[in-house]
């Protein structure tokens, strides 16, 4: 019975509350907010049930701004709104539109009726505020066993229901890298790098080139937001609901003296190969062996040998390694390895391995179209579940 009365309570302020929810400016609550674009709070909306780790999105990117945080705090209406805010997210100063604020870990806290407030610090000493009120934190859906009906016969499972259940943002685009790759400051390989993704790594897409590029705008995970292109990732979710984004102005080209292109006389080829153990196995480093060899006549500097495996039914990106090779002399062929590589997924399905002698293209030679090597091979089962 104190279980019943407590969640009827809370729902009781939850109801009270959702007539006044508030967005505050410059630290002041209004009770006809007018939200700053360049500051909200955009998910969740008010009157939501949240549970679990639960992704926050919206902005934070106003003039003059020298950092901000996300923090939230138990309604709690004898105690004053500016007093028992908890921070939910350490402070950056990166600025970022319409994506991902942080998330909000709601198994730190006990289930109850919350606020969630956007903290905005400016160089002027001041803070904006961009509160969204009330939310309810459930992780413990209360035991309700049912609902008395006037018959006198309880319906089983008919929970007393004032806010709406919380919905899966799986709609949310995202792109994973299937390789590493640069992200740049626009929509092009002529823009500077500005960081980079690893392969595996998921990001948040908020926005694509209005220039018709295909090129992604993503929210790397320390926040910096950056372009990478179509080529390097795999891209789920609805991009229907993603805008459209101009790319900054191209860099000014400037111009270079005319320096002949040196002529090459190397050109390093990719020979036999071999697997130990030769039937690879999942989730079971097996090594790789290949033969380099330096049909010019020049010296060739050392370099590396990139190695990518792909499920051979859709093409699908897997997983990589690389392998390194000495200088070579001219005439010279010589065995590399061992390379390890463990492959840890679709066993029993046929994958496609690429070896590609100076994959990162760093050696200039005169056939480059001799460098890779392919193979078809089985992964066997072994002990993966």
């Amino acid at each position: 019975m104190t279980q019943k009365l407590r969640w009827l309570g809370l729902l009781l302020i939850t109801a009270m509350l959702s007539l006044a929810v508030t967005v505050s400016a410059q630290g002041t609550l209004t009770p006809t907010p007018v939200p700053d674009p360049n500051a909200q709070i955009t998910w969740p909306p008010p009157v939501y049930v949240v549970r679990g780790p639960f992704t926050v999105y919206g902005s934070a990117n106003l003039p003059n701004m020298t950092g901000w945080f996300l923090e939230q705090k138990e309604v709690d209406l004898t105690v004053s709104d500016d007093q028992g805010w908890i921070p939910v997210t350490l402070p950056t100063r990166t600025a970022t539109t319409n994506s991902v604020l942080g998330v909000w870990d709601t198994t730190e806290v006990e289930d109850g009726i919350y606020s969630l407030r956007l903290n905005v610090s400016l160089s002027n000493g001041t803070r904006t505020f961009a509160v969204i009120s009330p939310l309810r934190v459930e992780n413990e859906p209360p035991p309700f066993g049912g609902v008395e009906q006037p018959n006198g016969v309880p319906t089983q499972g008919a929970l007393p229901t004032l806010l709406p259940t919380p919905t899966a943002f799986s709609s949310v685009p995202q792109a994973t890298a299937r390789i590493n790759g640069n992200v740049r400051r626009g929509d092009g390989t002529q823009y500077e790098v500005i960081g980079s993704i690893t392969a595996g790594t998921t990001v948040t897409i908020v926005g694509t080139s209005a220039l018709g590029t295909n090129w992604y705008l993503v929210v790397l995970p320390n926040g910096t937001q950056g372009w990478v292109a179509p080529s390097i990732v795999e891209v789920t979710g609805n991009l229907a609901t993603v805008p459209r984004v101009n790319p900054p102005p191209p860099p000014t080209a400037t111009p270079v003296p005319f320096t002949p292109t040196p002529i090459s006389t190397i050109n390093l080829v990719a020979g036999n190969f071999r697997f130990d153990p030769g039937s690879p196995n999942c989730g079971q480093t097996f090594n790789i062996y290949m033969d380099v060899a330096n049909f010019g006549t020049s010296f060739s500097p050392s370099g590396t040998i990139a190695v990518n495996d792909y499920r051979q039914a859709d093409g699908a990106f897997q997983t990589s390694t690389v392998g390194a090779f000495p200088s070579i002399a001219p005439g010279q062929t010589v065995n590399v390895g061992p390379i390890p590589l463990t492959v840890s997924t679709f066993y029993n399905e046929n994958h496609r391995l690429l070896m590609t002698v100076d994959g990162s293209n760093l050696i200039f030679e005169t056939n480059e179209s001799d460098n890779t090597k392919e193979a078809i091979y089985l992964l066997n089962k072994s002990n993966c579940p």
